[in-house]
């Protein structure tokens, strides 16, 4: 987290609202980060709750963009176990 610190006061004078967000930056906005940036290059959903150890799916699935979100939901439910 230092680095982000360090960075932000790098950058503060020119750039004071993207300084403040990375005073703000946590270990889970990192996560956040990972998951979204994994599932917009394309990363499947399952292996994004893997690396995150999410117990559901639906938990992973907030990461999603609304069109991903939309798609995902049709493809559970068309291989949904019956």
């Amino acid at each position: 987290m230092r680095r982000f610190f360090n960075h932000a006061d790098v950058i503060g004078a020119h750039h004071s609202l993207a300084a403040e967000k990375l005073r703000r930056a946590s270990p889970h906005w990192m996560r956040h980060t990972h998951a979204t940036h994994a599932l917009a290059r394309g990363a499947e959903l399952t292996t994004v709750r893997d690396n995150l150890r999410h117990a559901s799916i639906a938990t992973t699935s907030i990461y999603l963009r609304s069109d991903e979100v939309k798609r995902a939901r049709q493809f559970t439910q068309a291989f949904a176990a019956r």
